[in-house]
């Protein structure tokens, strides 16, 4: 991942400087230097100041200024969902500084204005970070795992990880999920009911997974089935159940790393499951979505098997799952419809949804709508201004079901 800073150059149009730095319209980060007198002049207000508007690399950026207190560390850290992620080799560009007169930590930055990005903050101490982080997962993991939300900003969300983190979303970004915490009872359905059902339908199977069903105040008519419920009822899923009337939400739990890769990459597995929560508690028309391995899962389940759903959406799905490489290129799936040997089924809307800053992702999802497009599938696609990160699948979510025709009707 080139994170361009040094190379750059600038240049003027109008009230806008204009940067060349090529690297920005994959990676969506351009570092800048802070300036002291907008940080004095902000004082202590809330969450990241946003800056003048800016154009690199042919893309619409703004100026962000993240400021951490710090609480007597010896220096931060900024994790983009992502951004950082992708960099771990060059993490001193994410490395906050101190400005003379100025009491937090502060990075300042270029990010696409229309990003919708979940951040955080990692304080270290005189050892700084772990030196393996950049070859080692692990490492990086165990660093993650100690990062903060930025206690300023009264927007945040539960990531993919299970852990609290802060949104930031450019000037022109659309948000349109509440900016309350998920906890909130504005955020849960009227009526939640916690069930286990089984993996096989009819009780072939001894085991069960952990659902729960959040209806509203009427009679259900449609249901929304979503995998890692943990973490969506952790962001308030059961206020959907409120936009939408006679709408039904089954959050199902898959568990967590090596168990939930076992459980949603077997799409036999999956079927069961699906199969058994219709059975149970599916009512009307039913939508599966699913984000990662989950987008995976029910792209498999729509393409391999003849479960009745009517509209499918993969969000980042993981197609290269069984491929050469983790995380990059063609999996199992690809090189199977490809050949030819899987094929879309009729009445099925597939929707599939990815981040342009998910650099080795984007190029597979989009070639993968192209290929179920030319195999006659009912495809959409769409493009989110961020990574692989709760903070736009929230917002593609409600995209899909807006679109949705049962509750549209």
């Amino acid at each position: 991942m080139l994170l361009a800073w040094a190379r750059a150059t600038s240049r003027s149009l109008t009230d806008r400087p204009i940067i060349d730095a090529p690297s920005f319209s994959e990676t969506g980060f351009f570092r800048l230097a802070a300036e002291r007198s907008e940080l004095l002049r902000a004082g202590v207000s809330t969450g990241p100041l946003v800056g003048a508007r800016m154009v690199i690399d042919g893309r619409e950026a703004v100026r962000v200024t993240f400021r951490c207190a710090g609480d007597g560390a010896s220096g931060a850290y900024l994790v983009l969902n992502t951004v950082t992620d992708r960099a771990r080799d060059r993490l001193e560009l994410f490395r906050m500084e101190r400005v003379r007169g100025v009491e937090p930590w502060v990075l300042s930055c270029a990010l696409p204005a229309d990003v919708i990005v979940s951040y955080q903050f990692v304080l270290v101490g005189p050892g700084g970070l772990d030196s393996r982080v950049a070859d080692d997962r692990r490492a990086w993991a165990r660093v993650l795992a100690s990062a903060v939300r930025d206690r300023s900003h009264p927007r945040a969300l539960v990531n993919g990880r299970g852990h609290v983190a802060s949104l930031f979303a450019g000037p022109d970004a659309c948000l349109v999920w509440p900016a309350v915490e998920g906890v909130s009872s504005d955020m849960r359905a009227a009526r939640e009911v916690e069930c286990a059902v089984p993996l096989a339908p009819d009780g072939a199977s001894p085991r069960q997974r952990v659902v729960v069903v959040h209806d509203g105040e009427g009679a259900p008519v449609r249901t929304l089935m979503l995998f890692d419920g943990q973490i969506w009822r952790a962001n308030g899923v059961g206020w959907l159940t409120r936009r939408y009337r006679g709408l039904r939400v089954i959050t199902i739990d898959v568990g967590a790393a090596r168990e939930r890769e076992a459980v949603l990459t077997d799409v036999a597995l999956v079927e069961a499951l699906i199969r058994s929560i219709c059975d149970e508690v599916g009512v009307g028309p039913v939508t599966i979505a699913g984000q990662s391995y989950g987008g995976l899962a029910v792209l498999e389940a729509a393409l391999r098997t003849d479960i009745d759903v009517d509209v499918v959406i993969a969000q980042s799905p993981s197609l290269w799952w069984g491929g050469e490489h983790r995380g990059v290129g063609d999996g199992t799936l690809m090189g199977d419809l490809r050949a030819g040997w899987v094929r879309p089924r009729a009445g099925v809307t597939l929707r599939l949804q990815v981040g342009t800053l998910e650099q080795t992702m984007r190029p597979v999802v989009d070639e993968c709508a192209e290929l179920l497009r030319n195999l006659g599938a009912a495809v959409e696609l769409d493009h989110y201004r961020g990574g692989h990160d709760v903070a736009w699948w929230r917002e593609g979510l409600l995209r899909a079901l807006d679109g949705w025709w049962p509750l549209t009707s």
